[in-house]
């Protein structure tokens, strides 16, 4: 059976659903912590051109902008993406990481904006942390002051998953 968070993402990667974006930022929004509500600036996690092309939109800075403007925090678009070499879907932690070492990078205007600043790093789901990690390193030479990674969903490993036995009770963050 299908989570409802898992289909909202469905909807907003694969199907065309842009306005799932932004009821998924307003939600986090409506749920955001201390650390992020007292964000300077909502910075997306970009993906890659070809997936602009295909959905017509970045999912993450979908998300980011409607957060943004629910918590009235300025959006900054300041991480390119260099490359992507196929989906992260299929891979394993190790592969992942491999596959977005050094795909970020600080966009040259942005590294003064985000000196010394605490900074909401906005994607759709986080699964290993290895886009987070990257993405971290890449915002790493503007020097911001702290960082926080804030996703709509997160997917448990097998190995981490419930015994059949568990039940699982999980807030949404």
């Amino acid at each position: 059976m299908e989570s409802p968070a898992r289909e909202l993402v469905h909807a907003l990667k694969y199907q065309g659903w842009e306005g799932v974006g932004r009821f998924m930022g307003e939600e986090m929004a409506r749920r955001a912590v201390a650390p992020i509500r007292e964000a300077a600036f909502v910075v997306p996690v970009p993906t890659s051109s070809r997936n602009v092309r295909r959905r017509g939109y970045n999912q993450a800075q979908v998300i980011a902008a409607a957060l943004a403007e629910a918590l009235e925090i300025p959006l900054l678009p300041c991480l390119e993406r260099r490359r992507q070499v196929g989906t992260q879907t299929t891979l394993n932690p190790a592969q992942r990481r491999a596959n977005v070492s050094g795909a970020f990078v600080l966009a040259g205007p942005s590294r003064d904006a985000v000196e010394g600043q605490r900074l909401a790093l906005v994607d759709d789901v986080y699964t290993t942390g290895a886009t987070v990690l990257a993405a971290v390193q890449a915002l790493a030479p503007g020097r911001p002051a702290s960082v926080f990674a804030y996703a709509f969903a997160r997917t448990i490993p097998i190995s981490m998953g419930p015994r059949p036995d568990e039940d699982l009770d999980l807030p949404i963050r």
